[in-house]
């Protein structure tokens, strides 16, 4: 297959180049060690509505609210409940909270950096680089809402004669999403037109891995937490969030050569 078509050799040539496993885990990483305390305290700042959502369906999408249920509520239930929304605000405080946002952006760092990689754009550091991935990291927390909401409706409304248009929604605004942060994080320096197929590649393979997650996470995160405790649950969402940054970076990958590749134009104009 390397042999005989080009734009697959492309691919794990451009996977080597970009180093793909160590890519997928320094986004993997700074997502479970910036978002969780980001989600924590916003949590705490935020009405409880905005944020329930958003968490129902992180727990339901890596398994994780299935499988701590028992434990949260035979180890940790106690501890929980003295450790109330004010209780975090009091300790948290603004200086508190703008350290965990700045934090937090290196999340979004890492993604930048993933991406600029991939394209072959030099870095963009310093204090522009960083307010402008701040910017994004929130704009991206908030669509990840909306995405939520759909999925809230699906849980209400859906049918089995709905799920294709429940799914066709889903990837949709998941690609619009991911068209406004390859063009936000890349600076602008990549125009808008290539990166609709790279955007379309990485809102499908988000929501088919989401999906994915929803049948066999449960599973894993229930004995992983049987097995090591609270902290199978750690390592379930760890383990989730790599396999998440590898579908964003095998997904840009993917998209750029499909843009660029002249095997793949001459074929989609012979078809035509």
């Amino acid at each position: 297959m390397l042999d005989t078509v080009p734009p697959v050799r492309k691919v794990v040539a451009e996977l080597v180049r970009v180093e793909f496993i160590d890519r997928s885990m320094v986004v993997a990483a700074q997502g479970l060690l910036a978002l969780v305390p980001l989600v924590v305290v916003l949590a705490a700042f935020l009405p409880q509505e905005v944020t329930a959502l958003g968490i129902d369906r992180f727990e339901s999408v890596t398994g994780v609210g299935e499988a701590s249920a028992d434990l949260v509520t035979d180890q940790v239930a106690g501890t929980a409940a003295g450790l109330d929304a004010s209780a975090v605000r009091t300790q948290t405080g603004l200086l508190g909270l703008a350290l965990t946002l700045l934090s937090a952006s290196s999340f979004a760092r890492a993604v930048q950096r993933m991406y600029e990689r991939v394209w072959g754009r030099s870095h963009v550091g310093g204090f522009r680089g960083r307010r402008l991935c701040l910017g994004w990291l929130l704009g991206w927390l908030l669509a990840m809402q909306g995405l939520s909401v759909v999925g809230w409706l699906d849980d209400r409304v859906g049918g089995v004669a709905l799920d294709p248009f429940w799914l066709v929604l889903r990837a949709a605004l998941a690609t619009v999403l991911w068209w406004w942060t390859l063009h936000l994080l890349l600076f602008g320096r990549v125009p808008w037109r290539p990166l609709l197929v790279p955007a379309l590649v990485t809102g499908a393979a988000v929501v088919a891995y989401a999906a994915g997650s929803t049948v066999v996470m449960p599973r894993y995160a229930t004995s992983s937490a049987q097995q090591f405790g609270t902290f199978g649950l750690v390592l379930a969402v760890a383990t989730w969030l790599v396999g998440f940054a590898g579908v964003l970076v095998v997904s840009a990958v993917v998209g750029r050569v499909l843009v660029e590749d002249a095997w793949v134009r001459r074929t989609f104009r012979w078809v035509g």
